[in-house]
């Protein structure tokens, strides 16, 4: 016995000593060293005996610890074979049979990683299992045993695609994060894994709260890894991994840039001769690629073929990534063959992608996108060379990616897009009806899936158009399905600003349906409803989070608490202001913001939970559902109709809604198109607004000339002519029955594209000496709304105005720090005051002028006042609608700003400043400017300006106003009801001694009342 002692005594010394070496040198040879004393000890022992399995126990260590170096097979199927006998020589009893099972366990599961063999890491979760149960409860190996176990599960499912195998390893994951001590030193890697599972699962089925949560739980481990550590670079790798794929859902060239940064210091701290370098280079082509998809630089794709290439080059034959990196690189040729329409590179990509499919194994997780990537590649040549083979290939292998692609999963809409591009473009050759039914069913399937909203709302557009033509009878269903997905495009997890970003992309989608509801279904009543839930996506969500719940509140109250709770949140988080995730920002400024995002996304996630349990409640099925046609007409004001106007490439309409009547009175304005719009659009811009004068007497402070040609007077001719004059004649108005100037009904515009820009309350012929009945303000008494359902809101809310004595706040800036000075501004608001002063009405003001008017004073003030009244510069931003606002002493107050006000009891606004109510072109069907901001806070009402108002006329306008409020109230005090009438009045006394030329319209025209 001593004899066997000292032998071990010996044989330890030497091989430890070597180990050790080697861990300060990384030299290969000192490894190997300790190899070689291990392996002359093994020999000389017997098997099955205690000190057999200790020596072969190191010995395995010993090979799993070269091969994670050198990547040589032969390496960890000797670790493999050595901690096997190990087990094997170990009694069911024995303390050390937990580890023993766990590194025979981790080296299956390192020759899986080489080999892609699926018996290897069934075979890892096998001894895993055993090693897990073989530990008693809070033994200080439980971590990462858990971590482990996961790890096994994870890679599975990265094989076979299994859901529950993602499942197990997050589970697990989570319990060994949970479970290790805050502060050791093995914390980010525990967390990097479950950011690395939390991946895996969004690619699986698209759920954007694991992707947040693996960006997170990646800052984190690089934020907790010191910079000199061996595992960071695989931090960085990770990290990279998961910017890459956000980018990839959301496109967004941030998450881009951040991908390509962490790649690069993942590869830069990585050695040439050690294994993940060929991983590495993949990694950082596939940032690349996705850089060039969102910004098309050239020098991105080369990038990306370079780094792919030295991938391929270095991995060796039979890896288990050999068949990603062929992919990857195929992938890079055929993005570079869109760049250059060079045959060669789509030659290479076919070729690559191929040698993936070959290099990949049936039923193996990944298979399905390496057969869509290859049928891209067929597509893509097919489009240069017209050879049909390609197209027949593309079909083939788009249609072989769904068969083996499992239900769920969120790359599905992708599979069923392109197969169904395909039978469209095959389609143009053959003139084959079963092409066409073909692609139809694919677009369908595509836009029904469960996966990313921009693909199958693209799947769905396509979807409509060919419906329409080869499918009538389901085409009203399709053009349904797109406009609902618009609310997901635009989700709740997404700040304002990046809602707003996604909904450009879809601009004209609603008015293209409703001409074609319209046009060739005769259905008014479909077109009113996708008006209403296509437009003002955002003002509609905000409205929502903002919605009473009484009801809720009497049928489950604790459930309405928790949803006011989770709205109140959301509504704070989808309020923030946009932020910019660059390289430069520090890892700890990345973290807040992500944390933020993460958070966002879960409360999103929460919302749509509880609006199922809701609905689920007796008489709740409705509740926050967008309204119905009949419920809207149901609901309108009695004082007037609503017009809405589509204006559409194919045909413009208007909607009248009368109270009374069931089914919108469709309008056609055959004379009128959009192309006519933007015309009347870019002269008002160009000839009458850019030339303005408002260097002297402006409240936007930009010096322009005055026009020479009577262009408004034309402008406001040809929109009587062509459309507010058909609505009149449509609804019985004429010239022998225009009412008296006392007895006018109130009516309603709702336009949209290039009309919500154009002066449709000031349409009409003035030229020609007056005669009744030839403008809009002849027949009524005119307001706007962004959509119907803000209208009748506003309606119902006014049934509850909270005093006929409403505290006023009065807000002037004639002299704000760097913009030009309206010294009339301060004459308004001390004529206002003086005004009701005078009258006998109790009316409570607060003026705040000049320095007194801070942003922090107004907001504070604005919380506590009914109504209030600004007289100061304003602006419309055009590169950002969400900063646009009303400049204070101290600073801008933006729209985003207001949007998050509180307000008690808002009644009305009175923006007596230039822009208000502009909008944003390229945002036209969302109504981005102040005076819905306003509303949405909660105004029943807004007084607003389209463009540059003149600070001369600014108090009369505002005194007439306020004059005509105390005429109808006297003693009773203001009523906001009247608020429009109480602007005719004004714009018509303004009228009387300017008169009705071009000079005079751009006095009194621009001034217009949104809401009730």
């Amino acid at each position: 016995m001593k004899s066997v002692q000292e032998f071990m005594h010996r044989f330890s010394s030497s091989a430890q000593a070597f180990r050790r070496q080697f861990e300060e040198t990384r030299n290969i040879e000192d490894l190997s060293q300790a190899i070689s004393q291990y392996e002359n000890a093994v020999d000389s022992v017997p098997f099955g005996t205690n000190i057999f399995a200790i020596i072969s126990q190191s010995l395995g260590y010993s090979y799993s610890r070269r091969f994670r170096f050198t990547g040589n097979i032969q390496d960890i199927e000797h670790a493999v074979s050595h901690h096997q006998k190990s087990v094997e020589s170990t009694p069911a009893d024995h303390s050390d049979l937990s580890s023993r099972l766990e590194d025979l366990a981790d080296s299956y599961f390192q020759c899986y990683k080489c080999t892609g063999n699926l018996e290897k890491i069934d075979q890892a979760i096998l001894y895993h299992q055993r090693a897990l149960k073989s530990t008693p409860s809070g033994h200080a190996d439980l971590p990462r045993l858990l971590k482990s176990l996961g790890n096994s599960y994870l890679c599975h499912f990265e094989h076979t695609g299994q859901s529950q195998d993602i499942v197990h390893a997050i589970s697990h994951l989570q319990k060994a994060v949970e479970s290790i001590p805050s502060g050791h030193s093995d914390v980010p890697g525990y967390l990097s894994d479950l950011g690395n599972a939390h991946l895996r699962r969004f690619e699986h089925n698209g759920n954007l709260q694991d992707i947040e949560d693996a960006i997170f739980q990646h800052q984190k481990a690089v934020e907790l890894t010191p910079p000199d550590h061996s595992a960071l670079p695989t931090w960085f790798n990770n990290l990279g991994n998961s910017y890459y794929h956000r980018c990839r859902h959301s496109g967004d060239v941030q998450d881009a840039d951040l991908a390509i940064s962490y790649h690069q210091k993942a590869a830069d701290s990585t050695s040439s001769d050690h294994a993940n370098l060929p991983r590495r280079f993949s990694n950082l082509g596939n940032s690349y690629i996705c850089r060039f998809g969102c910004t098309g630089n050239l020098q991105d794709i080369k990038h990306a073929i370079s780094h792919h290439q030295k991938a391929v080059e270095s991995t060796p034959p039979g890896h288990r990534a050999s068949a990603s990196r062929l992919n990857s690189l195929g992938t890079a040729y055929l993005f570079c063959f869109k760049h250059s329409g060079t045959l060669q590179d789509i030659d290479n990509a076919i070729s690559y992608h191929e040698k993936a499919v070959e290099a990949t194994p049936l039923g193996h997780a990944h298979l399905p996108g390496w057969l869509h990537n290859l049928g891209n590649s067929y597509s893509s040549r097919f489009h240069h060379t017209g050879n049909i083979q390609d197209i027949e290939h593309a079909i083939s292998n788009y249609q072989k990616s769904i068969e083996y692609t499992p239900s769920g999963h969120a790359s599905i809409p992708d599979h069923f897009n392109d197969l169904g591009k395909s039978y469209e473009t095959r389609f143009q050759s053959t003139r084959s009806l079963h092409d066409v039914q073909r692609s139809i069913a694919s677009y369908r399937r595509s836009a029904q899936a469960n996966g990313n909203p921009s693909v199958r709302l693209k799947a769905a557009k396509t979807l409509a158009v060919q419906s329409l033509v080869h499918d009538t009878p389901q085409c009203l269903a399709d053009l349904a399905l797109s406009i609902s997905l618009l609310s997901e495009v635009a989700g709740l997890e997404q700040i304002i600003d990046r809602r707003h970003s996604n909904l450009r992309s879809h601009s004209g989608l609603v008015q293209s349906a409703v001409a074609t509801a319209l046009q060739y279904f005769d259905r008014s009543d479909f077109a009113l409803e996708w008006l209403e839930q296509g437009r003002c996506l955002v003002w509609n969500q905000f409205n929502q989070l903002r919605a009473p719940v009484n009801d809720l509140c009497v049928r489950s109250p604790s459930l309405a608490d928790h949803f006011m709770k989770v709205t109140n949140a959301l509504e704070s988080y989808g309020t923030r202001s946009s932020f910019i995730l660059t390289s430069d920002s520090t890892l700890m400024e990345n973290i807040q913001v992500q944390d933020q995002i993460r958070n966002h996304t879960t409360l999103a996630e929460e919302y749509k939970q509880l609006l199922k349990e809701i609905r689920a409640l007796p008489d709740f099925h409705d509740f926050l559902k967008p309204p119905n046609a009949s419920n809207l007409l149901s609901s309108l004001p009695p004082d007037g109709p609503v017009i809405i106007f589509n204006i559409d490439k194919t045909r413009c309409d208007a909607l009248a809604l009368i109270g009374g009547i069931n089914k919108p009175l469709h309008i056609p304005l055959q004379n009128f198109s959009l192309a006519e719009a933007e015309e009347l659009l870019e002269k008002l811009q160009t000839n009458v607004l850019k030339k303005r004068n408002m260097e002297d007497s402006g409240r936007a402070g930009r010096p322009r000339a005055f026009p020479s040609l009577p262009i408004m007077t034309y402008i406001l001719k040809v929109l009587w002519n062509k459309v507010l004059y058909p609505v009149f004649e449509a609804l019985g108005y004429s010239a022998e029955s225009c009412p008296d100037i006392l007895d006018r009904h109130r009516i309603w515009w709702c336009p949209t594209g290039p009309l919500a820009f154009l002066p449709l309350h000031a349409a009409g012929i003035y030229n020609l000496p007056h005669q009744a009945g030839q403008c809009v303000s002849d027949f009524v008494v005119s307001s706007y709304t962004p959509t119907v359902d803000f209208l009748n809101k506003k309606f119902e809310a006014s049934h509850s105005i909270s005093s006929k004595f409403p505290s006023l706040l009065l807000i002037s800036q004639p002299n704000t720090p760097g913009l030009v000075s309206i010294p009339s501004t301060r004459k308004e608001i001390h004529d206002i005051k003086a005004l009701i002063d005078g009258s006998d009405s109790p009316i409570d003001m607060l003026l705040l002028d000049g320095a007194e008017a801070t942003t922090d004073n107004v907001k504070q003030e604005m919380g506590v006042h009914h109504w209030v009244h600004f007289a100061c510069h304003g602006i419309q931003d055009m590169n950002d609608p969400l900063k646009s606002g009303v400049h204070l002493h101290d600073g801008r107050l933006e729209l985003l700003e207001i949007m998050r006000q509180q307000i008690s009891n808002p009644e009305l606004a009175f923006l007596s400043a230039c822009q208000t109510s502009k909008g944003d072109l390229k945002l036209s069907e969302e109504v981005v400017h102040l005076a819905a901001g306003m509303l949405a806070a909660g105004y029943r009402g807004v007084v607003s300006t389209m463009w540059s108002i003149s600070d001369m006329h600014g108090p009369e306008f505002a005194t007439e106003f306020y004059k005509y409020l105390l005429m109808e109230k006297g003693s009773e005090g203001l009523d906001s009801t009247q608020a429009a009438y109480a602007l005719d009045y004004a714009v018509r006394k303004v009228r009387e001694h300017l008169g009705d030329d071009d000079t005079a319209f751009l006095t009194w025209v621009p001034y217009v009342h949104f809401g009730y």
